[in-house]
């Protein structure tokens, strides 16, 4: 189909929708989805269960693409649909609050009575996204417009964001909360040590072991297996530097998962429901342009970046900020990941991680899923 044609289609369906939305507006329910609604996690997550925890009088309802796959959340209170579908649609509608973390599509129309709060899913500002990213088509751009006409309240995690993730590349005018992330709230407190064992056990880790989590994000270029690097000797490096034995958890973009080759040098944890308990859980980090790179360094751990595709990536997608600014070793080939592990000053970096963190403005509050559910309640 075409852009042009899909711009019109949604115009047409946004008004057609607004129908679904006569009748009673519940002012206690709230509609959750999370990537498009492919998992129960990140942010919509952590509000979703403070809420459970602290306001048991709420209508609490999720849209998974799988219901199926979902029902067991029904034991805790939530009442699960399809998203999508016209149930989902007339709830949404219906609704008083809806919370996600992607964008929603251009067709779907809200009315000035709800509040839709995006949580988004990634902090600081490292790769580029939104109208800051040049290969939107101009239909996709005209689309999006069409879809900031709805009332929409943002998430931030740093000022940084605010202004160059939420201001300049999504557009965005109306109202900012600068709470921080739900999902970063354990991250900031550090108050979740029994993860430790819960991962462990989960991927039958010796207790002893320390955890490397790999965690590289998607490009629609490259396969599964061409994120891979050198296990073993990074293994080696890491056991140099920080002592002990080391196991390795690979954490996959969700449009690759599952595609990883078996090996005993690796675990695939692509498919963990929570990338959050792995962070918490997790020794040391490697990724390549992820923002998980703010989430873990919100708890100083040590983080390395192995960047094997970086002048195509730059050229293609690009930065907010120069890649070579940032406080985590940067690599491009194993050999030199491996040397900047070895060489790892920890004093040098705890000092850089500060001054990062104080650099993008960080408003990590630990609080965040609390703050937006006080949000809620006074906006009744």
């Amino acid at each position: 189909m075409s852009d042009y044609l899909q711009t019109i289609l949604a115009r047409i369906l946004r008004h057609l929708l607004k129908l679904l939305s006569v009748g009673r507006q519940h002012a206690k329910r709230v509609v959750f989805f999370s990537y498009f609604g492919s998992q129960y996690s990140c942010n919509p997550k952590y509000i979703c269960e403070y809420m459970l925890e602290h306001a048991p009088d709420y209508e609490i309802v999720w849209a998974f693409v799988q219901p199926e796959k979902f029902l067991f959340l029904e034991k805790k209170g939530i009442k699960v649909t399809k998203y999508l579908s016209l149930p989902f649609l007339r709830i949404c509608l219906t609704s008083r609050y809806i919370i996600t973390n992607s964008e929603i599509p251009a067709w779907f129309p809200l009315t000035g009575k709800q509040t839709l709060i995006n949580t988004w899913h990634g902090g600081g500002a490292y790769k580029k996204v939104g109208a800051a990213y040049q290969k939107e088509t101009s239909g996709k751009q005209k689309r999006a417009a069409i879809a900031r006409k709805n009332p929409c309240i943002y998430l931030s995690s740093s000022k940084a964001f605010t202004e160059m993730t939420l201001k300049e590349s999504f557009q965005h005018t109306g109202k900012v909360l600068s709470f921080g992330m739900p999902r970063n709230d354990m991250l900031v407190r550090q108050d979740r040590d029994d993860l430790y064992m819960k991962i462990k056990d989960f991927y039958h880790i010796p207790a002893e072991n320390h955890i490397l989590l790999y965690a590289p994000t998607y490009r629609d270029s490259k396969k599964a297996s061409e994120y891979l690097f050198d296990c073993p000797k990074v293994k080696q490096a890491l056991s140099r530097r920080f002592g002990g034995s080391w196991s390795v958890l690979y954490r996959m973009h969700y449009f690759v998962m599952n595609q990883l080759p078996e090996s005993d040098d690796y675990i695939d944890a692509s498919g963990y429901p929570d990338m959050q308990e792995l962070l918490y859980a997790s020794d040391v980090l490697i990724t390549d342009y992820s923002s998980s790179m703010w989430d873990f360094s919100l708890k100083k751990g040590p983080c390395f970046l192995f960047a094997t595709d970086l002048d195509h990536y730059d050229l293609s997608r690009g930065f907010y900020t120069d890649i070579h600014t940032w406080p985590f070793p940067l690599s491009e080939n194993t050999e030199e990941l491996t040397a900047a592990i070895e060489h790892f000053d920890e004093s040098q970096y705890l000092a850089d991680i500060q001054k990062h963190l104080d650099g993008l403005g960080n408003q990590e509050s630990g609080k965040s899923a609390e703050k937006v559910f006080e949000y809620l309640q006074s906006n009744q």
